[in-house]
């Protein structure tokens, strides 16, 4: 009876929050902790949930428990891109470079055409020491970029994951 009516109230919750703020991620990332982690309450198996709640710890800096989540949906759902690509970066902001170019090459494999991975790949590759790769991603990423937005997108992304 008791976890009913927490789950009523924390939907109850949810509705309002998402109608007064529209999107989540509109929200403070410490917020957005705290209603994804709601969310997964109700429903645990949510990876798309699960992949936002990794990336507003990665903003955090929260690695380990971002890596956490990340983890549990390769687990079973080992060609999620996101899921992926995210570990990737999680991986590189930690210092572990060889395995974040493992996550981040599997996957630019699932989804070659996805501007982000090649701007992530061209930051692992640069701490790698391997400048003309680096290069050369920065390079697909910046021609898969067709407008100012997305231009621009890469140039946030660049700041957010190399700090350059």
């Amino acid at each position: 009876m008791k976890q009913l009516f927490l789950t009523i109230a924390v939907s109850l919750l949810m509705a309002g929050t998402v109608h007064a703020h529209g999107n989540i991620s509109k929200l403070p990332d410490s917020v957005q902790v705290l209603q994804y982690r709601m969310l997964l309450y109700m429903d645990p198996g949510d990876t798309a949930t699960r992949n936002k709640l990794a990336m507003a710890l990665f903003r955090t800096n929260k690695l380990d428990e971002a890596k956490a989540e990340l983890a549990t949906i390769l687990k079973d759902k080992p060609s999620d891109f996101d899921a992926q690509d995210g570990m990737g970066i999680v991986l590189l902001k930690s210092g572990n470079y060889q395995e974040a170019l493992r996550h981040l090459e599997k996957a630019r494999s699932l989804r070659e055409n996805d501007m982000l991975v090649h701007v992530h790949l061209s930051v692992v590759y640069g701490k790698l020491g391997q400048n003309d790769k680096a290069a050369a991603e920065l390079a697909r990423a910046r021609q898969l970029a067709t407008s100012t937005e997305m231009k621009q997108q890469i140039d946030r992304e660049l700041k957010l994951i190399a700090g350059s």
